[in-house]
């Protein structure tokens, strides 16, 4: 029995995987995305803009870290969640999500910006091809998930390799005395500076989802930890070799505002320049659409099933397709594309509200370490009192500088869109609740299972 439990916790995942599937997670679309505004708002100080967005990252999404070394939750972020949070900040969390469709604009978009490329043509029917590219990803996943699960993996693969062979093949054409310190850095002054590092918090997202493998890793209390921090510091490595050769290779005025195209064309020669952006960008993009759109569809169901939003938009078809709801979230993404919002807004509408409960979660780790002070003592971090109070507060104001600067770029009205939909949130949320819509008892299951996997009633 005792050789049987050893040998499937060799099967488990060490460090070194779970750091790898950060990784994976982390780099990709994001960097195509918004490595041209992210220029744009700091010049030749990019480089210092996406070290320092990882770091701000990172205390940002600190709550998952520091719960991830002191339980082990089988469930995951998921149970983090209900561990953590009161019933109306589940709620809020759960209504979030529809949100994604954002997300679903944003890569059309990219896709035909990098397209348009190599076939400059394209780029006066924008619109109309980020409108059918949204349309036929969406009509996929009436196929199921296997159907582009293979394909997925080779684009993951391709851009994985572009990425690699950009850096290697641009280093060598960098003018390093063009990304010294000079008086190019924070073109446009600290101000500047701040905002690339919110624009870039975009890109840099994805270092904490190994939590969600906790139930198939081994000794997750150190090993989650450990390979979070370790994933977080290869992407700042990955992203700041991508951002010198970036700025390095061009005059500055020349990328930014644009995408990693302008670089390509210059370094490549024009068939693996033409390789670079339709294999690899164009499919980073694309993996991350399809991705988004295949993930939301199980935790939009769940906030369906659990009360939070109307049932019926969880009715299927006969095959047990979710149309009604696929169809809302089909609508949010082709509006943005329609009427002509930026890719910069669509960043800002989709990480503010991201960032907002980020914060009340952070917030909500002093109440955490007083209900389980053994878990805490016993973590992975065990640091002092003082120096976990002045972690916690640098986590809340990272999160509140990216929301801050994100806002600032917005347009008066959609400010105002942004904080009327996050107080809608709350509002809905709490409306839920009084009207008694929502299965308080399941919560409450899912909480008792969290606390019994994390040894709570040993710190209490």
């Amino acid at each position: 029995m005792e050789n049987k439990i050893n040998s499937n916790e060799k099967k488990k995942l060490g460090v070194a995987e779970l750091a790898c599937y950060g990784i994976g997670n982390c780099i990709g679309s994001g960097i195509f995305v918004s490595m041209g505004s992210g220029i744009g708002f700091t010049g030749y100080s990019i480089t210092l803009a996406l070290a320092a967005a990882n770091l701000v990252v990172l205390f940002a999404y600190a709550y998952k870290t520091l719960m991830a070394g002191m339980f082990v939750l089988p469930g995951g972020t998921y149970s983090q969640a209900a561990l953590l949070q009161p019933p109306l900040l589940v709620g809020v969390t759960a209504l979030s999500t529809i949100f994604t469709g954002l997300a679903f604009a944003m890569y059309a978009i990219s896709v035909v910006e990098y397209a348009a490329t190599v076939f400059p043509g394209i780029a006066d029917y924008g619109r109309l091809i980020a409108f059918a590219i949204i349309t036929v990803f969406f009509l996929t996943t009436l196929l199921g998930g296997r159907f582009m699960g293979k394909f997925n993996l080779i684009m993951v693969a391709v851009l994985i390799v572009s990425l690699l062979v950009y850096i290697l093949t641009g280093l060598p054409r960098v003018d390093y005395a063009a990304v010294g310190f000079h008086e190019g850095y924070f073109s446009d002054g600290a101000v500047g500076f701040i905002m690339a590092i919110a624009m870039m918090a975009f890109a840099c997202q994805g270092a904490t989802m190994p939590v969600a493998m906790t139930a198939d890793t081994r000794d997750p209390k150190r090993s989650l930890p450990k390979a979070i921090l370790i994933a977080s510091g290869v992407i700042t490595i990955v992203y700041c070799l991508i951002a010198i050769v970036s700025v390095g290779v061009l005059p500055i005025e020349e990328v930014a505002g644009k995408n990693l195209g302008v670089v390509a064309r210059e370094i490549f020669p024009y068939p693996v320049f033409v390789i670079f952006i339709m294999g690899g960008a164009c499919f980073a993009i694309a993996t991350s659409l399809y991705g988004a759109i295949a993930s939301v569809q199980h935790p939009l169901l769940a906030t369906i099933e659990d009360g939070w939003l109307p049932a019926v938009l969880g009715t299927k078809t006969k095959k047990g397709y979710p149309w009604v709801m696929m169809l809302i979230l089909y609508v949010i993404a082709v509006v943005p594309v329609w009427i002509d919002m930026g890719l910069n807004e669509l960043i800002s509408l989709m990480m503010i509200p991201t960032m907002i409960i980020n914060l009340f979660n952070n917030a909500l780790m002093f109440k955490l370490i007083k209900k389980y002070p053994k878990a805490w003592e016993n973590g992975f971090f065990r640091m002092p009192k003082w120096f976990f109070n002045i972690t916690i507060i640098l986590a809340i104001l990272c999160d509140l500088l990216i929301s801050a600067a994100l806002l600032t770029t917005l347009k008066s009205g959609d400010q105002y869109f942004i904080l009327i939909m996050v107080a809608g949130l709350f509002a809905y949320s709490h409306y839920r609740l009084k009207a008694g819509k929502i299965n308080l008892q399941d919560i409450e299951r899912i909480r008792r299972e969290a606390e019994e996997a994390a040894g709570a009633s040993g710190g209490k």
